[in-house]
């Protein structure tokens, strides 16, 4: 009897006695993909690497193709397929590198710590370090000290008219009448007055306040300050002060002026490391956008002035540095700036003025600028005004911010020796409100470090994410700059004598403390004082003083804050021990408790008008920490958060970019290209694995993602398997590799997964005769466990190998059939639409192609499973068998055929073997099932279709 069996591929589902005739139990470097076994290839070698050393990356910038390569010392280097030698990439990374990913000329190098950012730029890689350059900015007020009398428009003061106000009530409340009458005409000259020289010359009299962020070359804004509270004003203004009043037997008239400070910005760039950083990011940072506040109104427009003695505007202070004759050359200030004996001078001869920011009491300015004898009045008109508790609310509530200013990279870096001015056109102010909207911030002084990452449409994907949180901002650039003090005597009024003391700026050591997943960290900000700040760490603490939450009066305000929600403590200590002056030391500690913003990505403090709360920072105010060294204590966990970039800019990760992802661990993230459903291009295009299973993300209106659903229960064990294929992504779980497209999964490895492996030991002699061929247990289920897919685009093949496997098993997309192939891999390289990944040969690693090849002979091995000739329990005597299909015609050196007989599909025997492709002419004991086992060399273009044997069926009249 004559049966002709076509063999397919390999399989180990069903059992043996029910498989179908033809599958294979190994098929050794063959795979059916064309309705016959054809030959796998070795892959082609593209160059070879000193011992210990790997290609991890394949970079493609500006059309080249780099190959970027991990040295057996930890340094990274770079070749491409032309170039005789290596190239350095600066900076040693070690074996901590992970993995490394690109977004266009920006080559990322994830390791344990860090990503650390290179630029592909003249012809090499430039370090830019693990983030953007943290750049830190003082801000500072200039004042111009106005004068109705000599403002520019008006060159006397003017007179007001109200009805009669008898001598006694002079202090009194005003009518109803006349506040009606007095407020018309002194409002419309205030605001005429504050139009002139603020908004329409580009100044401020108003608190308010400015922050920055740099613009990277993409216009994104991203390393937001804080909000830095500038006091032009503490309270009322401005003033309105009075001359003369007048009338008969009672005043109906009276002769007013105005005073105010109208005041521009200076800013000064701190000595940071980001500043010295900053001209290798030139291709990344364009620049600093200033950014400011509405002005908070100290007084209110709907009120009325309610009287002519208002006892305390003239406490009001401005806070900055005021100009003296040379700063004002041009300009009419008055009585100050018409001789030089009138100047205030420091008591050091050898000081600047110019270099003086000091708290002002607007009675002193009008002292210094306005009075010849140094006198001042005592008395000013009460405009409406707000209450400090209003203008406190207001302050806290700011949260909207316009554009003012640009600083490039040269006035930045040059701002670091001398404080600049930042010069505003006339009118700008005017349309404020119409000007560019600052962006909200969100975590982008974090540090990031990401376990996986995944490029999409331009765009980089974090998954596995641990932020290293931000140290925080300098004291000193969350303040307005100070740094003078003056003694003001005035006991023998009206003559005033003033001295004054540069202050020596205190070492601020700035610790906030922020809670995170039910955890506890601490950052800390240190600045070496090279700049004073206007903090109000007075005399506080001292040797016998130990009572805590002291208060220290204090006539302005200050605006704390870190840029996390999650903050809830920020403790300031001076690292200098003072002297009280009386023979006391104390070291000025201040405690603050932060409180979410309701607008602003951001946790503050608003310490108001009136006074600090100042604490010795008892024990309980210290949350404590773990001692495990393992556990770092500014380090937070983000398991189940994806992080987005912008497009073409993986610097930037907006907040609208971060999306939560169920409650477990993200492992991995991969895409899937094509479309997915009929009418639903793209609906899934990124797929998050977790220790849940596998959620489905769509694109959100913002251009990012957003976490749409999970599709299946189905865990991965491991992250290096996530393999993305031409419309799929394939991924290892405990019960085999799972192909997912759209929402729906199916397992390509059902026909392998089976309770126990084939090996070639059960078979008896075959591993002696054969030794070159691999004898170990090729069980899939313990292969499984920690393998790797690489997807060959070209041939449209998956190979799942093992480092530590000599084989490797091939599945066809074009078949749907399994194979095996001898296998040297150890990583694979995402390096579409190659198909590259590291090997060993002869012992070294290289760089292998595993679409090609450019061997032209292989040795195959096959293996049957037991062939039954549809009849699993009928004895049958095997007379001839012969090997058919495309077969190398000089076969007889290098063909080899055995067959195996077996009665129980456990036990085998060996029935025959001959050279070459056919078994004749023998006979012998009756079997149930027989293996055939072949091995031969083929050529690209030989093929092995099946086998034909001649059998004779014994005792078929009994049941077996």
């Amino acid at each position: 009897m004559n049966k002709e069996i076509k063999f397919s591929g390999l399989s180990a589902v069903p059992s043996d006695y029910e498989s179908p005739d033809g599958q294979l139990s190994l098929s050794l470097n063959l795979l059916n993909e064309t309705g016959s076994l054809a030959p796998l290839f070795p892959p082609k070698v593209l160059f070879a690497l000193d011992p210990g050393s790997e290609v991890i990356f394949v970079h493609k910038p500006s059309g080249l193709q780099h190959f970027i390569i991990r040295a057996a010392d930890g340094s990274l280097k770079f070749t491409d397929l032309e170039a005789a030698s290596l190239s350095d990439i600066p900076g040693t990374l070690g074996s901590s590198v992970s993995h490394i990913d690109a977004v266009g000329n920006t080559l990322l190098v994830f390791s344990s710590s860090a990503i650390t950012y290179y630029l592909w730029t003249d012809g090499a890689y430039k370090r830019l370090g693990t983030s953007l350059p943290d750049i830190q900015i003082s801000f500072g007020l200039v004042g111009r000290p106005r004068l109705y009398s000599v403002s520019d428009d008006s060159k006397s003061t003017f007179n007001i008219s109200f009805d009669s106000i008898p001598a006694s009530d002079i202090n009194g409340t005003f009518s109803e009448a006349n506040k009606s009458k007095i407020t018309s005409q002194v409002m419309a000259k205030v605001n005429k007055f504050i139009a002139a020289q603020t908004v329409n010359k580009g100044r401020f009299c108003f608190p308010f306040l400015v922050r920055f962020a740099l613009r990277l070359y993409d216009g994104s804004l991203t390393c937001h300050s804080a909000p830095v509270l500038m006091n032009p004003s503490t309270s009322t203004c401005p003033i309105v002060l009075w001359r003369h009043i007048k009338g008969k037997s009672s005043y109906t008239d009276a002769e007013l002026d105005i005073m105010l400070v109208a005041a521009s910005l200076d800013f000064q760039a701190m000595l940071t490391d980001g500043l010295a950083r900053i001209d290798d990011w030139s291709d990344i940072v364009k620049g600093v956008e200033v950014f400011i506040s509405k002005p908070i109104y100290t007084f209110d427009s709907e009120g009325e002035c309610s009287s002519f003695y208002d006892s305390d505007n003239f406490e009001t202070k401005f806070i900055g540095r005021l100009f003296n004759a040379n700063d004002n050359r041009g300009e009419n200030t008055g009585v100050f700036s018409v001789s030089e004996d009138k100047f205030l001078r420091p008591t050091n001869p050898k000081e600047e003025w110019e270099n003086f920011y000091a708290e002002w009491e607007y009675s002193k300015i009008y002292a210094l600028y306005f009075s010849p004898d140094r006198s001042y009045p005592g008395k000013t008109l009460a405009l409406p005004e707000f209450s400090a508790d209003k203008v406190a609310e207001t302050i806290r509530n700011t949260s909207t911010f316009y554009k003012l200013y640009s600083i490039d990279i040269p006035s930045l870096k040059a701002s670091a020796s001398k404080r600049t001015d930042i010069v505003v056109d006339d009118e700008y102010l005017r349309s404020l409100v119409a000007r560019e909207v600052m962006t909200d911030d969100y975590l982008s002084h974090d540090v990031l470090r990401a376990d996986s990452s995944f490029v999409y449409n331009s765009r980089l994907n974090l998954a596995g994410v641990k932020r290293r949180l931000f140290p925080g901002f300098y004291l000193a650039s969350m303040l307005a700059y100070k740094n003078t003090d003056f003694n003001w005597d005035v006991e023998n009024s009206p003559s005033l004598s003033i001295t004054s003391s540069l202050l020596h700026s205190l070492n601020y050591t700035v610790t906030t403390y922020i809670k995170e997943n039910n955890r506890d960290y601490a950052v800390v900000s240190y600045f070496n004082g090279l700049l004073g700040s206007g903090f109000p760490l007075g005399r506080v603490f001292s040797a016998t003083n130990t009572v805590s939450n002291q208060r220290e009066r204090h006539s302005w305000g200050c605006y704390l804050f870190y840029p996390n929600v999650a903050a809830y403590r920020m403790v300031i200590q001076s690292n200098q021990v003072l002297d009280d002056g009386d023979g006391f030391l104390y070291q000025p500690r201040l405690v603050v408790d932060l409180s979410p913003h309701d607008f602003l990505n951001g946790a503050f403090a608003f310490l108001d008008y009136d006074r600090v709360v100042l604490d010795n920072f008892s024990a309980d105010k210290v949350p404590s920490f773990s001692s495990n060294p393992n556990v770092e204590k500014d380090v937070v966990d983000v398991p189940n958060k994806i992080f987005t970039s912008e497009v073409n800019n993986p610097f930037f990760f907006p907040v609208t970019g971060i999306n939560t992802i169920g409650a477990g661990r993200i492992l991995g993230i991969c895409s899937a290209a094509k479309a997915l459903s009929q009418g639903q291009f793209g609906q899934f295009p990124l797929y998050a694995f977790t220790s849940e299973g596998v959620w489905a993300l769509e694109v959100s209106a913002s251009g990012g993602f957003s976490a749409r659903q999970p599709i299946t229960r189905d865990v991965c064990i491991s992250a290096s398997s996530i393999t993305q294929i031409d419309s799929a992504v394939l991924f290892a779980t405990s019960r085999g590799i799972m192909l997912i497209s759209g929402s729906q999964t199916q397992c390509i490895t059902d026909a392998l997964n089976a309770p126990e492996g084939f090996s070639l030991s059960s078979l008896p002699g075959f591993c002696a005769r054969f030794p070159e061929v691999e004898c170990s247990d090729l069980t899939f289920s313990k292969f499984i466990a920690d393998c790797r897919i690489a997807y060959d685009y070209v041939n449209r093949r998956i190979l799942l190998f093992r480092p530590s496997s000599p084989v490797a098993f091939v599945y066809s997309l074009k078949s749907q059939l399994w194979g095996m192939q001898e296998s040297s891999l150890s990583s694979v390289i995402n390096s579409y639409p190659e198909a590259y990944a590291m090997a060993y040969c002869n012992g070294s690693p290289c760089l292998v192609d595993i679409a090609r090849s450019d061997t032209d002979s292989v040795r195959v091995c096959l293996v049957s499973r037991p062939v039954k000739f549809d009849a699993p329990d009928i004895l049958k005597t095997l007379n001839v068998s012969l090997l058919r299909g495309f077969l190398p015609s000089r076969a007889d050196a290098d063909a080899s055929i055995l067959v195996y007989g077996s009665r129980d599909f456990r036990h085998w025997h060996l029935v025959g073997a001959s050279r070459g492709f056919a078994l004749r002419t023998f006979r012998g004991s009756p079997y149930k099932a027989f293996r055939v086992v072949a091995l031969l060399s083929l050529s690209p273009s030989d093929s092995v279709a099946g086998c034909s044997f001649d059998i004779t069926p014994r005792l078929t009249n009994q049941l077996r």
